[in-house]
């Protein structure tokens, strides 16, 4: 299926749930906001991250499972993540996403880390890694890519979990044309409004409605575009890639150009029935933002804000309905 193509079937999905037509196809579904614990990395047993999920508002999270300051290693995934696991539900607390940095099936650990999360009535788990070089033709890049992803489904499938695309970069229609031959139950997008922002938020509700079966995972985040005071690169600290001397700057949800209303509408409009999270990445956090396992701010603090992020998509997900 070309770009054109794609295009064009978002534009018709988009008409549609503006009409109303989609949202009255699908069922209504609740739609849950996670916890993402990197934020909450300053703690380290499972007991103080439920009692600050409560604080914030949550009641499920996505859990990082990588190297310290991840809450479980990789390597210690079969004797470390039950009984993490299971301490953080007597409080009150489910995890539903497994954050790990899984690339393909040559990723250590990741047959013990899906197959323990699998077993713990984990469904959904982090995936990321696959690059694009822009600078060559696109078309065979995508034919080496495809077989490498086969054998992670494979995977998948075997232990009954949803991989879901983490982006860090790049246009979502390039990783969509990727796993599009796919089965959906098993490999999906992790679609994030900060990595995916659109000037147009009409384009945004695009997206999700083109990508709708392979929306597996959704992630709640704000941003500004502004003028770069100096050359920009991509990373991590809340600042995009620069495009003609502009860049993206993440900041408080509710403070940036992210439409949620629409975007909560959307989900509705596709019947969306996976894990959604607030990654809030923006300065401000005492180093939670980076997934620090100590805080330069006071712990109440830290919390208010991260529960101001959660209470704005929270709003937004009941004047939808699916909240």
């Amino acid at each position: 299926m070309q770009r054109r193509e794609l295009l064009k079937m978002g534009a018709v999905a988009l008409g549609a749930a503006r009409a109303g037509l989609s949202e009255e196809a699908a069922p209504v579904k609740k739609v849950r906001i996670d916890a993402y614990s990197r934020t909450l990395h300053w703690l380290r047993k499972p007991e103080e991250v439920a009692e600050a999920c409560h604080q914030i508002g949550n009641t499920t999270i996505d859990l990082t499972v990588r190297a310290y300051p991840g809450h479980v290693q990789p390597e210690k995934a079969k004797t470390d993540l039950p009984p993490f696991v299971k301490t953080l539900l007597q409080n009150g607390i489910t995890v539903t996403v497994l954050g790990a940095d899984i690339v393909d099936d040559q990723t250590p650990y990741v047959e013990e880390m899906l197959g323990t999360a699998s077993s713990l009535g984990i469904r959904f788990n982090w995936w990321r890694g696959f690059r694009f070089d822009y600078s060559k033709p696109y078309p065979p890049q995508l034919e080496v890519l495809k077989p490498r992803l086969e054998k992670l489904v494979k995977i998948q499938e075997k232990y009954g979990m949803k991989a879901m695309y983490h982006p860090q970069g790049g246009p979502m229609f390039d990783y969509l044309e990727l796993i599009r031959n796919f089965d959906s139950r098993y490999v999906s997008l992790h679609f994030d409004t900060g990595h995916w922002m659109q000037i147009s938020q009409s384009n945004m509700a695009a997206m999700i409605m083109m990508a709708a079966p392979y929306v597996g995972g959704f992630v709640w985040k704000d941003g500004v575009a502004e003028r770069a005071e100096a050359p920009a690169s991509a990373g991590r600290g809340g600042r995009g890639a620069g495009y003609n001397g502009w860049v993206t700057r993440q900041v408080p949800v509710g403070s940036g150009m992210v439409d949620f209303a629409l975007a909560a509408r959307t989900l509705k409009a596709i019947g969306f029935d996976g894990p959604t999270e607030c990654q809030p990445e923006w300065t401000g956090l005492g180093g939670a933002e980076q997934g620090r396992d100590t805080l330069s701010l006071p712990r109440d603090t830290v919390l208010g804000l991260l529960k101001h992020d959660y209470e704005t998509i929270h709003a937004a997900l009941i004047a939808a309905g699916i909240a």
